[in-house]
């Protein structure tokens, strides 16, 4: 059975990464590779990009719009953020004959563009890749909160089908009587890269770290990411246990903020924060670590969670989101997000017990192979696309 034509509308796309241009990268080159698709990724010229305005990337064809590129915002505009005037012209003209058009980004496209799309002829996709916002900041919440009830709403109506990259992002974004057509299919990761199994030795006499266990973490530096509960957490982890050591993987606005929080703590020789890894060092980071742990308070289907598990690292997580959804009780301990108490109890306990940090990592292994593999993701893909065109 051949494949389809997909378009993939993503504002951003390779060679500037974030979660969602994962995503289509990694889902997009398998529909190619196994599947037979043709695959468009329609996105903005970026500077990084070097005036290419077209190009292959892992057998999909990139297409750029000309666009005006931002990266000073507002503290709650998550930059980069572009302008793309000639988008409309553009699918038109280069991705008017897609079976499927699928936007990956609610917040960054005209009602108008999915009106070109629809008008176009191929079914209306949507990803939800963010849940309706609660609890990162008042201007982020009330905003985003607006745009999904006023121009969100229209466009969930306007769809064919909205995935969600979790139950919960779809139980506090869609209104119900757009769930008929929502569905949930999750993130994952490429378990023939994140796997157990590495010598993270090296990794970890540069670092400078000494022979204690390692808590790992993985987020940008900000206030929805939990960072300050867990400094606190990890107060009690070494009254506990004096020599566990954290780092924590990401850049961000509270770089400077956590850093004077972990000195006040008494901890600062005990916390590492690493930046601008490459991909495939990536899997080192979370070998080297006895638990990873995500304190977040608010998390969709947080990407790092799926690497975790592919490196079959027992996992401490918030019940933030789809965090719980991710992470099985036999693969990690679920806490309340913001309760500090609570987090360090279960990180002493993994750190306590190599018993149960075997038994955990081997059932997060398990779970990222036969779950959440890239591949296994694409499959789901393949199947609602063809489901949804009839083409079954």
């Amino acid at each position: 059975m051949g494949g389809l034509k997909v378009c993939m509308l993503d504002p951003l796309f390779y060679p500037y990464f974030g979660g969602t241009e994962k995503v289509v990268m990694e889902v997009g080159s398998r529909l190619v590779r196994d599947h037979g698709y043709e695959v468009q990724v329609l996105t903005s010229m970026i500077p990084q990009a070097k005036g290419r305005d077209v190009e292959v990337v892992e057998g999909m064809e990139v297409v750029r719009t000309p666009s005006i590129y931002f990266e000073r915002l507002p503290a709650f505009l998550p930059p980069p953020f572009t302008l793309t005037p000639t988008l409309n012209r553009e699918l038109r003209k280069r991705c008017g004959d897609a079976d499927i058009y699928h936007v990956h980004n609610r917040f960054w496209y005209p009602f108008s563009t999915y009106r070109e799309a629809k008008k176009a002829g191929g079914k209306l996709f949507l990803t939800i890749h963010n849940a309706r916002p609660q609890g990162i900041s008042k201007q982020v919440d009330r905003w985003g909160g607006l745009f999904d009830d006023v121009i969100g709403h229209k466009v969930f109506g306007l769809c064919d089908h909205i995935n969600c990259v979790s139950r919960a992002t779809m139980e506090s974004t869609i209104p119900e009587e757009y769930r008929d057509k929502a569905g949930v299919i999750y993130n994952g990761v490429d378990t023939s890269l994140y796997r157990p199994g590495l010598d993270p030795s090296e990794l970890r006499e540069r670092l400078g770290l000494g022979p204690g266990p390692v808590i790992l973490s993985n987020g940008r530096l900000v206030e929805q990411k939990g960072f300050t509960t867990l400094l606190d957490a990890m107060r009690t982890v070494r009254e506990a246990i004096r020599d566990a050591q954290l780092v924590i993987i990401g850049r961000g606005p509270l770089r400077d903020d956590l850093e004077r929080k972990a000195a006040s703590l008494g901890m600062r020789d005990a916390l590492r924060f690493v930046s601008g890894i490459p991909e495939n060092m990536m899997p080192l980071y979370y070998n080297m670590a006895e638990v990873f742990t995500l304190p977040s308070y608010y998390e969709p289907s947080a990407v790092v969670l799926y690497e975790a598990l592919g490196c079959g690292k027992p996992i401490v997580a918030t019940s933030a989101g789809g965090n719980p959804e991710i992470v099985s009780p036999e693969s990690g301990r679920i806490v309340p997000p913001r309760d500090t108490e609570a987090l360090a109890e279960a990180l002493m306990e993994l750190l306590g017990d190599a018993n149960l940090r075997l038994s955990m990592g081997r059932c997060a292994r398990s779970r990222a192979e036969t779950m959440f593999d890239w591949s296994v993701i694409a499959k789901d893909w393949d199947k609602v696309y063809r489901e949804v065109a009839g083409k079954v």
